[in-house]
């Protein structure tokens, strides 16, 4: 479940571009050395929360207790989910891979507090791995030195890279959305791109007009705006390479299973994300492995696939890897459940982990969310905060509560289930949210499902609240989310979280006979929230 991408800013609580130092405008011609005076003027800022934080994972590295078996523990002891630097997959997967050590530990600080922004990079063939020629972070046009052979070029999500072959961004040219091999790319002439770009321009990729995309005027105090850059960049058509990695000894799902999967989960977004998404398999390959580390292997599957998908799925022969996955645009999947493909793939779209605070120990339970594909136990959607961000859902279905409860009042909200997430006629919300003033956490509170279904045993009408970041300006995995309490819709009682207060007052539902049994189905619940 580990995932190495990268969140843009390097304070606690991936809080956003505001506070990061601004970059200078990008010239309209840049050199190679242009991308690093870029990435020098980003300064790591250690605030004395994230000190402690390391400071008690160093006593676990120095003990030889930092690795997956004490991983839990140390998670929550040393509260690395507090931190995005700490929490966005790429800490996790150097513990799994038994770098947490006193001898490492050094370095691998040192590359825990790096800026890691995800870069345009222009490499010198055709793989994924190869040797970086030129990097670029801001928008603007590059131009490649003459005896520059570029072969790859890594895109990050949200950005688009033009391919030109004259200087100063010129003559034919070729648009990128996806990390991209040149050797299986051509300009618009149908020349190959190969060895013969001589300049690139990076752009944002910018999102068409949309209900779920949407801004909130000075005048709509209930509207809860998005702060994700890149929804024109992941609500479309999105393409799929599948790679079937095999080892002598070892079995694998076939390429079939593993295609059969990918088409179910491009069924479920399109649901889910109201028609915005879809997957289309462009491709698919078998590649032998000679090697059981589940990193070297790894690395040899990459380069020997070529893959200029937005996302490809590599499906790993069984007992190589601990975990599965998700680093960059790839997902490592170790076995074939239709969950770890969601998972995996969330991450990709910039989902953080689902996890849940103990209602008895008030300690937090990493991946216990089972509300939400972003856990791990067995569920049949992602959450309403992780919906939200993914800009599945439109104004009218989230309120903002500040106004009404932030000076002493209290407001009736009446939910409808989130469900499946399908499109809906009912002008009954999905969620109420407050802003935590002061902060940049929201609270959502909603209800997960109408009714009780086999992939889990959350009741229909069930309750849930969850924090979660505002995220403004963070660029990798941005939205990870704490479940702080869940209560039944015909509960007497009021709830607390983070300092307000939530009673059930009311609901809708019917009975239905599914499997012999008479299920109840809730229509709406209406909630009383306080201060």
């Amino acid at each position: 479940m580990a995932v190495v991408m990268l969140c843009g800013t390097l304070v606690s609580g991936c809080q956003g571009a505001e506070e990061e130092q601004q970059p200078p405008a990008p010239a309209q011609s840049a050199g190679a050395g242009s991308a690093a005076s870029v990435a020098v003027s980003r300064q790591a800022v250690v605030s004395p929360e994230l000190e402690a934080a390391l400071s008690c994972v160093e006593t676990y590295a120095n003990t030889g207790t930092c690795d997956w078996a004490h991983w839990s523990e140390l998670w929550e002891t040393c509260q690395t989910y507090e931190h995005p630097e700490l929490e966005d997959g790429f800490f996790l997967d150097e513990v799994q891979s038994e770098n947490c050590t006193a001898a490492n530990w050094s370095t691998l600080r040192a590359q825990l507090l790096a800026p890691r922004t995800p870069l345009v990079r222009v490499r010198d063939s055709c793989n994924g791995d190869a040797q970086v020629i030129q990097e670029a972070e801001a928008n603007g046009c590059y131009t490649l030195a003459e005896t520059t052979g570029a072969s790859y070029v890594d895109v990050p999500l949200g950005k688009s890279v033009t391919l030109h072959a004259g200087t100063s961004c010129s003559g034919d040219s070729v648009t990128v959305e996806t990390d991209s091999s040149l050797c299986e790319t051509t300009f618009a002439s149908g020349t190959s791109a190969n060895d013969n770009v001589r300049a690139f321009q990076v752009e944002d990729v910018v999102a068409p007009p949309s209900p779920y995309r949407y801004t909130c005027a000075d005048d709509e105090p209930t509207c809860v705006q998005n702060f994700n850059s890149r929804l024109g960049a992941i609500n479309k058509k999105l393409t799929v390479r599948v790679v079937r990695m095999t080892l002598a000894g070892r079995t694998t799902p076939s390429l079939t299973a593993i295609r059969n999967n990918v088409r179910n989960l491009s069924d479920y977004y399109a649901t889910a994300s109201r028609n915005q998404v879809s997957l289309e398999i462009t491709g698919s390959q078998t590649v032998q492995v000679t090697s059981s580390n589940c990193g070297k292997a790894k690395q040899q599957a990459i380069q020997k696939s070529q893959s200029n998908a937005f996302m490809t799925v590599y499906a790993l022969p069984s007992g190589m890897c601990s975990t599965s996955n998700a680093g960059g645009r790839r997902i490592f999947l170790k076995g074939n459940l239709f969950r770890d493909y969601a998972h995996e793939a969330g991450h990709v779209l910039g989902l953080g982990h689902g996890n849940r605070r103990d209602p008895t120990t008030g300690k937090q339970v990493p991946y216990g969310d089972s509300s939400t594909y972003m856990g791990s136990n067995a569920s049949d959607n992602y959450n309403l905060p992780q919906l939200h961000w993914l800009g599945w859902t439109k104004k009218e279905e989230l309120v903002k509560i500040n106004s009404a409860i932030d000076n002493g009042g209290s407001i009736d909200v009446t939910l409808r289930p989130v469900g499946a997430n399908a499109d809906s006629t009912s002008d009954l919300p999905l969620g109420a949210v407050w802003e935590v003033p002061g902060t940049e956490q929201r609270l959502f509170i909603t209800v997960p499902k109408p009714r009780v279904t086999n992939s889990n045993q959350i009741e229909g009408g069930t309750v849930f609240v969850y924090r979660a970041s505002r995220a403004v300006g963070c660029t990798g995995i941005c939205l990870g989310t704490l479940q702080l309490a869940r209560f039944s819709a015909k509960s007497n009682n009021e709830h607390e979280a983070s300092g307000i207060f939530i009673q059930p007052v009311d609901y809708t539902s019917h009975f239905v006979q599914s499997d012999g049994k008479r299920v109840e189905v809730f229509t709406s619940v209406t909630l009383r929230i306080r201060r």
